[in-house]
């Protein structure tokens, strides 16, 4: 999966993330997985992105948090609430083509398959829960 999104340049930050947190083995060689992935655009209105960043712990929470397990399709996330790795929940909710994750984050790019994974590019950072 860091594989594929190492092209795609909206996704750089996250890919980082998980390379600082030495998780690339683990997030490629997961199978049937679904990634909510923050955009740069994301990481940069995020308050908390620099203390996120160099915060171990607080890395690994959160790049837990945004998988779970299962290839998700659109259709799967049109009203759900999905655990995630990390032990936290996701809701989401679907209308009209457009996907929203914790009524905050909104999918700008959904349903896009690698070798193991199933990616939905999102606006806005899902920080986990306490």
């Amino acid at each position: 999966m860091t594989t594929a999104l190492a092209d795609v340049p909206e996704a750089s930050t996250f890919v980082s993330a998980i390379e600082q947190a030495g998780f690339t083995d683990r997030f490629n060689d997961e199978a049937n997985i679904t990634v909510f992935v923050p955009v740069n655009d994301a990481f940069d209105k995020y308050e908390g992105t620099e203390e996120l960043l160099d915060n171990e712990t607080a890395l690994v929470s959160f790049l837990g948090y945004q998988v779970v397990d299962g290839r998700k399709t659109p259709a799967d996330l049109a009203r759900a609430t999905l655990r995630t790795k990390q032990g936290g929940d996701i809701k989401t909710e679907g209308t009209a083509g457009e996907i929203t994750l914790n009524d905050t984050a909104e999918v700008l790019c959904s349903n896009i398959q690698t070798a193991n994974a199933t990616v939905y590019l999102i606006d806005t950072v899902l920080p986990p829960p306490d």
